[in-house]
């Protein structure tokens, strides 16, 4: 990547980042660079690889909370799989760990993958590492790639969503519909960052437009109890005619609850959510949401963990991957309760 970023006149974090498909890079950069990455005949990780005499080992590391198991990272799994199909592409092995998190989802213990030196390289699905577990990560000396994840000072490469973006994008949908009491779901002050993101989202677009702020604070990852507190947010304050929350699953655990509780959606009451996780699409109606290029983030951290492997010393480098709105059954013009 040094190489093919000096050909062209950019820097290796541009050449990253062009592979990792990101849309920040200015056309005619990304035009150069790939015309000489075509030309130069690049393989990624081919360099590494041959210098190590063996193919690569790289451990896709999902979160875990207190009591859960793998079948709780919904949102992770295309993108994992993602990753895995990049890496056995460019003849590296992939393994598969765990690393317990909080309820904030902060990483309480470093993963055996990392601990034991048997990986070259790892990519972190979904945690926030603080500044001591950072260098503790380090110290194991596995170049470290996040994925819906944060860093004490961003000092990690990183790939994340643009998601105070979407979640303006999902107000203002909302918004155009004709409503005017938005309420927000799942979210806290001091939630995780890429919720908290959101929720400064859903404040921009409800402070542009003069509109009251309607908070259900609680923390998403208690869904059942989000749907009961949302219920009751809505008996307090019946003026509220459409809900905006910080992810698909607990949109739709809160859809049952309103169903039974008599709301029709969205005749009654209408809801987006955030992710499109395959859940948004097996409820009825199905939901309205903002998408995430899953698939994509996984093949950006690939390109950042190649990046990091042939460029060892680079600043750190984050790539965005934007949502889109995606329009279902869920959201309708308001009607008087």
């Amino acid at each position: 990547m040094a190489e093919i970023a000096t050909w062209a006149g950019a820097s290796s974090s541009d050449v990253a980042l062009v592979m990792a498909e990101d849309p920040r890079v200015p056309p005619e950069l990304h035009r150069r660079i790939v015309e000489v990455m075509d030309t130069a005949g690049y393989c990624a990780l081919e360099a590494v690889q041959t210098q190590l005499g063996r193919p690569l080992q790289v451990a896709i590391v999902f979160h875990i909370g207190l009591g859960d198991g793998l079948e709780a990272n919904h949102f992770y799994s295309p993108v994992a799989s993602a990753i895995a199909l990049a890496s056995a592409d460019a003849g590296a092995k992939v393994v598969q760990g765990a690393m317990l998190v909080n309820d904030d989802r902060e990483l309480i213990e470093l993963p055996s993958a990392l601990r034991d030196g048997r990986c070259d390289a790892a990519f972190l699905l979904g945690a926030e590492l603080n500044a001591e577990v950072v260098e503790g990560l380090r110290a194991t000396g596995c170049p470290i790639i996040l994925v819906d994840g944060y860093s004490a000072g961003d000092v990690l490469d990183s790939v994340v969503t643009d998601n105070a973006t979407g979640a303006r994008v999902a107000v203002e949908h909302l918004i155009a519909a004709g409503h005017r009491d938005i309420a927000l779901l799942g979210t806290q002050p001091d939630c995780y960052p890429s919720i908290r993101e959101r929720r400064m989202g859903y404040i921009q677009a409800i402070e542009a437009c003069g509109l009251p702020k309607h908070f259900i604070d609680i923390n998403y990852v208690f869904e059942e109890a989000a749907a009961v507190e949302a219920l009751g947010y809505l008996r307090r304050h019946p003026a509220v005619t459409a809900i905006f929350g910080a992810n698909d699953w607990t949109v739709v655990a809160f859809m049952r609850s309103a169903r039974t509780a008599g709301f029709r959606i969205p005749a009654d009451l209408s809801l987006i959510g955030f992710d499109d996780i395959d859940l948004a699409t097996l409820v009825s109606p199905v939901l309205t949401t903002l998408a995430v290029d899953k698939a994509l983030m996984g093949r950006a951290a690939f390109a950042l963990m190649v990046h990091r492997m042939e460029v060892p010393t680079a600043d750190p480098v984050r790539a965005v991957a934007i949502p889109s709105l995606v329009e279902r059954q869920s959201v309708a013009q308001p009607r008087r309760r």
